[in-house]
């Protein structure tokens, strides 16, 4: 589908959803679903290729499994949709009853550190993971891509810029740190990490940055950007590793902690290695299969950490 294709389905696709989060929750979880399944969900597209992508993970489905889980994935995606929407309205009440999370691993760390970098992963719930993070009571900050740089900006701008806001007036006087440059990133990664709160980070694309680690994730390297856990193991400060699962109306949120008294490529291993075991039980979770297959099956030569 062309760029303008896609950003008009898309544009469509979320004037349908902003509709049915006006009806109670328990209807717009069934039809948002509903209509990734059988009317137009943009991501409907990317069939063939995270297919194929599983496929070169190593990965097998039968028919039937291949169709649970592609729906699963056109079900996120609306659901992802859906939040785009209730964000605002996300409360502690809520939390506590839909969201199962450790928050003792956080407390304890937040106690003696003041600051925790989490690295999560592209998924459907990586945005309202911080929600819930905010709602919890933690002060929060989340490493993002500017806005404007969306190849389809120019058709669902306001949606992207409704999605940050609305998660974003939950993190207890933290926002969203856009950047472009190493060294913007450097300078916000590091001044978040000294104000304190969990900073949010997500490091599991390739980055053409030359410094960076070849680490291996299923059957394939990728060059990941590793900047915010050098600073966090600079600053002596924890690191974990997580993300947000959907079951029905529920989530749980899976976290790790990760040992930073090793080296960061080691660090950037477990990191891959926890998304490993997130996608052996969920495939669907995870959005970087629509660039998995484009890695390398080889390591880079010349990339050191």
């Amino acid at each position: 589908m062309e760029l303008s294709a896609l950003g008009n389905c898309y544009r469509s696709f979320l004037r349908c959803i902003e509709l049915i989060s006006k009806l109670p929750v328990v209807a717009g979880y069934y039809l948002a679903p509903w209509l990734a399944y059988y009317g137009f969900s943009p991501v409907r597209q990317d069939e063939a290729l995270i297919k194929q992508a599983l496929s070169d993970a190593g990965r097998k489905f039968s028919l039937t499994e291949w169709q649970q889980l592609w729906r699963k994935r056109l079900a996120d995606h609306a659901i992802f949709c859906l939040n785009i929407f209730k964000q605002p309205t996300l409360s502690a009440t809520w939390v506590k009853k839909h969201v199962s999370l450790d928050s003792e691993l956080l407390d304890t760390l937040l106690a003696e550190h003041n600051s925790v970098l989490f690295l999560t992963y592209h998924h459907a719930y990586q945005h309202s993971l911080c929600g819930v993070l905010g709602v919890s009571g933690w002060h929060l900050n989340a490493l993002a891509a500017p806005e404007k740089s969306s190849a389809i900006f120019a058709f669902i701008g306001p949606y992207i810029c409704k999605l940050h806001q609305g998660c974003a007036m939950h993190f207890n006087g933290g926002k969203y740190l856009f950047f472009d440059r190493d060294i913007t990133g450097a300078r916000m990664t590091k001044r978040a990490l000294a104000e304190g709160g969990i900073l949010i980070s997500l490091n599991d694309f390739a980055s053409p940055a030359e410094k960076c680690a070849a680490i291996p994730v299923f059957n394939r390297f990728i060059t990941a950007p590793a900047g915010s856990v050098k600073l966090a193991c600079r600053m002596g400060i924890p690191i974990v590793a997580g993300g947000m699962l959907r079951h029905g109306q529920d989530y749980q949120v899976v976290i790790r902690q990760l040992d930073n008294s090793q080296d960061v490529a080691a660090i950037m291993r477990d990191y891959f290695a926890f998304l490993a075991e997130i996608v052996a039980d969920a495939p669907h979770f995870w959005d970087g299969w629509n660039w998995f297959s484009a890695l390398p099956s080889d390591a880079p030569e010349n990339i050191n950490d």
